[in-house]
């Protein structure tokens, strides 16, 4: 299927979450190296946007402000003005005239997107690849060979499907220089460079959090750590996430560090700094991933085999229940997660330390 053989304009619509975000960032590596004179734009929400600022293989990001419309568009004294930005979002994506647009998202808000956009060739996948009749919406559809495969694979296999060069490049993460010496300060300040540094996020946002790990079960775990490695642990957090943090520090014999308040790049760029990550199914999972960091991930509800890090020096750990996977938020009994033993991830660590001392050597001849 050749949809267009020299797009000078193309959308791509991935509107959330950070982590999904990330996952289509290595096919946007390989739509700029299929056509590096286009114009490439992302449609994307406000939430997720941060992500994507500064990316070199991006003219032009739209943010999608949803979540602010669904606050104002009720309220009497921003109905008409919250009217008349949504009329101006809707204008301008027709203004631009796209030749190609891509719709990585997949369900009835993304498909909307594309119609919106009035352009002919509109891409998504198929029916049983897509979800809310998103298929109904684009022109030329794709189905990829295997329905349980990562969210990455499935990714570039849109690309594949009309004609692309589609093969895996790590996505690059574009960190301002007062963002790395933010943290350059912080780390100088609190932490001993010349041992591993081990990130844990052990939070997920409050929609997310029937994927998250108990916060005894992570205070035992990194006084297992600290006990037995002579590592440095900092606890990483979002907005609204400190006080997960500050309740598993409570719990722990063992001193570790609760990172400074970070921006998503500056989270980035602490990541970047570190020799392991141990981490629940969220964003910054991904993006330890993408950074190529051993990474020890701890699954519940949700499929590794689709979700899971994209990472040769990975471990995941996970429970193959008869429920599993599934996405009930509100199940009474979520064995998956409470069945995971702090010694269970803490063997997983011991296993990769011999990576995170290889990482670790790594990082500092490339400092050097």
């Amino acid at each position: 299927m050749k949809v267009i053989k020299n797009p000078e304009r193309i959308l791509i619509i991935r509107l959330s979450a950070i982590g999904d975000v990330v996952d289509v960032l290595p096919a946007l590596r390989c739509l700029r190296s299929n056509f590096p004179k286009s114009r490439i734009s992302w449609l994307v929400e406000d939430k997720a946007s941060a992500i994507l600022s500064g990316l070199p293989d991006i003219d032009d990001i739209i943010v999608f402000p949803r979540k602010k419309w669904q606050r104002e568009i009720l309220k009497a004294k921003k109905t008409v003005r919250t009217l008349s930005d949504i009329l101006s979002f809707y204008r301008r994506l027709r203004r631009e005239r796209y030749d190609l647009v891509l719709d990585f998202q997949g369900n009835l808000k993304s498909g909307i997107m594309d119609l919106l956009t009035g352009t002919k060739n509109r891409v998504g996948f198929g029916k049983g690849f897509s979800k809310e009749f998103n298929y109904l919406f684009t022109k030329y559809r794709v189905y990829p060979q295997n329905k349980r495969e990562h969210r990455i694979d499935k990714n570039l296999s849109l690309l594949k499907g009309i004609g692309f060069n589609a093969k895996f490049q790590n996505p690059e993460f574009p960190v301002s220089r007062p963002d790395q010496e933010y943290i350059s300060h912080f780390i100088d300040e609190n932490n001993n460079r010349s041992v591993p540094l081990i990130i844990v996020n052990p939070c997920t946002s409050e929609y997310g959090s029937y994927k998250r790990w108990s916060t005894l079960n992570y205070a035992k775990l990194v006084d297992m750590i600290l006990e037995k490695h002579d590592v440095n642990v900092i606890f990483s957090w979002g907005p609204g996430e400190l006080e997960i943090v500050n309740e598993i520090v409570a719990y722990m014999k063992q001193k570790a560090l609760v990172s400074c308040n970070t921006t998503i790049k500056q989270l980035i760029e602490l990541m970047r700094r570190a020799d392991l990550y141990i981490g629940g199914d969220t964003g910054p999972l991904h993006i330890a991933s993408t950074l190529c960091i051993p990474t020890v991930a701890i699954f519940g509800p949700k499929d590794p085999m689709l979700y899971g890090p994209y990472n040769e020096n990975a471990a995941v750990i996970s429970k193959d229940l008869p429920c599993s996977p599934c996405r009930d938020r509100a199940c009474s009994d979520p064995e998956c997660l409470t069945t995971i033993l702090p010694e269970e991830v803490f063997q997983a660590v011991n296993q990769l330390m011999n990576k995170v001392l290889i990482h670790k050597t790594f990082n500092q001849n490339i400092k050097t």
